[in-house]
């Protein structure tokens, strides 16, 4: 056997991240917006001609100033990801890498947990389970007992559905003020809750957002994370030159533009949702869980698995 180099001892048994993309109109495993959103929606021929793709892309900073005045925060409180996971994975890098820890509410995002054990750190799992309602003395006493560097509140949470009370959130930060405090709103949209203006009082709090869900831009591979200036030079010093290519960043601009497209996918989504929900709750055999975005958790009471 021919012999190769071997990786790191704590990434040894780390398989390769790898998702089916089956031929139909709905993947359930995705979380994606299923309707269309073709490209050329938001770019015409000749702005796509006016783009040199011979260049390295200037600095996104017009998309920084759209999201700046969308989330209310300045533009010097943003970094661009390509996709939400490259500022989470970053998050770790900076603050949960060798000889830290990340704290983990469980069940939660999967990828927390295979992004903090790739940077180099060590994950803890609190174990809330189902129904999951964490609660801040829960969080508190976490907290406390493991010191971690990092802490990830996931609201609303995947793959429950349910939100995170920001009092909770609010508390743990308050009680760590030397804690990176990480607050990932994939799904914040569809519920119109935030976190954001805590920011301004909260400073080690950081918050994650994606365009792949209620914006329907999943392709673009196009995530942010906001927080205090002094944080988010950290994640500058780590992320990659030209990470936002420049076909995402010019289509980016128009849809962080597009309030309305975003209140029409939140309203559809509710009305299907309380369809859905209501229909599962009628059968006898399965227990439902409150949610509050574009997708539901539930037990079947007889199944085997």
């Amino acid at each position: 056997m021919t012999e190769l180099p071997t990786p790191r001892d704590d990434l040894a048994g780390l398989a390769a991240y790898r998702t089916q993309q089956p031929a139909a109109d709905v993947r359930l495993h995705a979380n994606e917006w299923a309707v269309p959103n073709p490209a050329g929606t938001w770019l015409t021929p000749q702005e796509l001609n006016e783009l040199l793709l011979n260049r390295y892309p200037a600095p996104a900073s017009e998309l920084r100033r759209g999201l700046a005045e969308r989330y209310g925060v300045a533009p010097d409180q943003i970094v661009l990801g390509n996709g939400s996971n490259e500022v989470l994975l970053n998050t770790f890098l900076i603050f949960g890498g060798h000889g830290r820890s990340t704290l983990l509410f469980q069940p939660t995002y999967s990828m927390h947990r295979r992004l903090a054990i790739t940077a180099g750190g060590r994950v803890i799992d609190e174990v809330v389970g189902l129904p999951y309602d964490l609660r801040a003395d829960r969080a508190l006493g976490a907290a406390e007992r493991h010191q971690p560097g990092v802490i990830v509140f996931t609201t609303p949470n995947n793959p429950t559905g349910n939100e995170i009370a920001p009092d909770v959130i609010l508390a743990v930060a308050a009680a760590h003020p030397k804690t990176l405090v990480l607050v990932d709103e994939a799904y914040a949209d569809f519920s119109g809750h935030t976190v954001v203006p805590h920011i301004a009082t909260r400073p080690n709090i950081v918050v994650s957002k994606t365009f792949s869900k209620v914006r329907a831009a999943a392709g673009l591979r196009l995530g942010l994370l906001m927080g205090h200036p002094e944080l988010v030079e950290h994640y500058r010093a780590v992320q990659l030159p030209y990470n936002i290519n420049a076909i995402t960043s010019a289509v980016a601009v128009k849809i962080v533009k597009d309030d309305a497209g975003v209140a029409r996918r939140v309203a559809q989504c509710a009305t299907e949702r309380e369809r859905v929900t209501s229909a599962l709750r009628r059968v006898a055999t399965i227990d439902v869980y409150p949610s509050v975005t574009n997708f539901i958790l539930f037990r079947v009471k007889n199944g085997d698995t």
